[in-house]
């Protein structure tokens, strides 16, 4: 600690600060009882203390007149400079108690140990000066994406003003969402690139300042400090931990390789808008909006007390409800007030697998380790209505072709004819939880894993849009004929999402368990439900 020689042998110090007062100017005292540097001042105080006046106090040219290059380096009970570093004990020790007590001891020549340590402190400090390169080259990628980014972004808003202007009034409203929304990734994306490239400077600076800081505090050292200040120096250094910042992926505009020619034709596809040419399918629904409600408002309530387990529900195009229940198929009135027939199933339980045709007639599969589907006609008849590959069975739906989709062991889809002919086969990336179909004839994927939405075409199955949605745990989806899409799960909750996959409302339904959800004729949300051991079905208001 007290005074060092820069070489070993050498005949000046270098000599360290005051030990007391931190002075670095007239440093020309050492105490050998208290192993410090003292100025003079200093020294003056040190002999007057009640507690250190008998100390002995040596000028330092004195103790290089007396052959002693570093008077910290000195055993004091035999006066001897030290040589040797004990692993065993953790201290340096002279030739003599090497002999005297350490003989059998795991010992190290100093000037070996210092070669070591100074070996395995480089090897550190190299480490560190790539890893802060790495992040200097990572900061100015950042750099570079973000004036792309800028450019990327002026262009994409010139190209979304562009085709704004091309289809005129029909899509005004939608085009400024699609800007709000870009930029709203973009402002998102700033503030992540912003906060990384702060997160990089921080590091590389704390990385900068503890490397000069050793590096400084390294030429200051002796044999005998070297141990403990290499041991200490290595750890605050591996204790740094480099910062790496993911460049934000690029987005894809909706309408990218469209053809101006085509806007009009597509414009519904590509905007998410009714805002297309009026014709016979489409007048009662122009320009129709979602306004959510704040709560939903219950009308009427169904008791099903005759029924008693229900798994699942559709509708039919008369009204009338079809009911999944223990061992049986329902078809209930309109207003549930009758039992129109009671079928029974060839399976013990149907859980969620029911839909129906444009005809009325319901289509079910069986639940897991099944390999079959029925049809229930409206006039009271079960029908084989074909044989499955697989032995588990999930979700069934109708598209507008009025053909049924079968979502097969959570990982494809298999479209029929209404006669039951397989069509087509479709394979899905990322599973299949649940899913539904719209009047655009695509298919909504809600995946078992990823808190995500697939829009796939319905007939090709490839990927229109994908969206991250702020929900988890999807047990059943359905749509409406104004393509909002309608979402439960299992913690009592029923979301409202926009044709963009943007939750617009949650409302947390007051029951035990949902069983169904369904949107009829009237814009009615129907909720199946359990509750104090009984099923309802609440016919709710969820449009303006």
């Amino acid at each position: 600690m007290a005074f060092a020689s820069s070489k070993i042998g050498a005949q000046e110090a270098i000599i360290k600060p005051c030990d007391l007062c931190e002075d670095d100017e007239n440093v020309n005292w050492f105490c050998k009882d208290c192993d410090h540097n003292l100025c003079d001042r200093c020294k003056k105080t040190h002999l007057r203390s009640n507690v250190s006046k008998s100390h002995i106090v040596l000028s330092i040219s004195e103790g290089f007149a007396m052959g002693k290059r570093n008077l910290s380096n000195i055993c004091r009970e035999h006066d001897e400079l030290f040589t040797f570093f004990c692993k065993t004990c953790d201290r340096n020790i002279c030739s003599q108690c090497l002999s005297a007590k350490h003989k059998k001891h795991d010992f190290v020549d100093l000037r070996e140990l210092q070669s070591e340590l100074q070996k395995q402190l480089d090897d550190v400090i190299k480490e560190k000066e790539k890893e802060k390169q790495k992040m200097a080259r990572n900061f100015d990628d950042l750099v570079q994406h973000e004036i792309k980014s800028e450019m990327q972004n002026k262009d994409e808003c010139a190209k979304i003003k562009d085709r704004i202007r091309a289809i005129k009034v029909a899509a005004d409203e939608e085009g400024e969402k699609l800007i709000e929304s870009i930029n709203s990734t973009k402002q998102q994306q700033d503030r992540e690139v912003k906060e990384g490239k702060h997160n990089i400077q921080t590091q590389t600076g704390v990385y900068a300042t503890e490397i000069h800081s050793i590096q400084q505090e390294l030429r200051l050292q002796t044999a005998s400090s070297l141990h403990g200040f290499v041991t200490e120096s290595m750890k605050k250094l591996k204790s740094l931990k480099p910062v790496s910042i993911a460049i934000p992926d690029k987005h894809q505009l909706p309408f990218e390789g469209v053809e101006d020619n085509h806007i009009r034709e597509t414009i519904g596809k590509l905007f998410g808008s009714q805002k297309v040419s009026v014709t016979e399918n489409t007048k009662d629904r122009e320009g129709t909006k979602c306004n959510v409600l704040s709560n939903l408002e219950i009308i009427r309530t169904f008791n099903l007390d005759r029924i008693g387990h229900c798994f699942s529900m559709c509708l039919s195009p008369d009204g009338s409800i079809w009911i999944g229940g223990d061992r049986c198929v329902y078809k209930m009135s309109s207003d549930c007030s009758t039992v129109l027939h009671q079928l029974p199933t060839r399976n013990s339980y149907l859980f969620e697998y029911i839909a129906c045709l444009q005809s009325g007639d319901a289509v079910v599969s069986y639940g897991v380790e099944v390999s079959y589907v029925d049809r229930f006609t409206s006039d009271g008849r079960r029908v084989e209505f074909t044989e499955l590959p697989r032995r588990s069975t999930y979700d069934i739906a109708v598209n507008i072709n009025d053909e049924v989709v079968i979502s097969v062991d959570m990982e494809c889809i298999i479209i029929f004819s209404n006669k039951g002919k397989q069509l087509r086969k479709i394979e899905v990336d990322g599973g299949i939880q649940t899913f539904c179909t719209d009047r655009d004839g695509h298919i909504i994927v809600a995946h078992p894993i990823s808190p995500n939405l697939t829009k796939l075409d319905g007939r090709s199955g490839e990927v229109k849009i994908s969206w991250r949605v702020s929900m988890s745990d999807i047990r059943r989806v359905t749509c409406d004929r104004y393509g909002n899409i309608l979402a439960r799960n299992f913690k009592k909750n029923v979301y409202v999402l926009d044709r963009n996959g943007k939750v617009k409302k949650t409302y947390t339904v007051d029951c035990d368990e949902i069983s169904g959800i369904c949107v009829n004729k009237e814009d009615h949300l129907l909720i199946l439900m359990y509750k104090n051991d009984k099923y309802k079905i609440h016919v709710t208001k969820y449009l303006e």
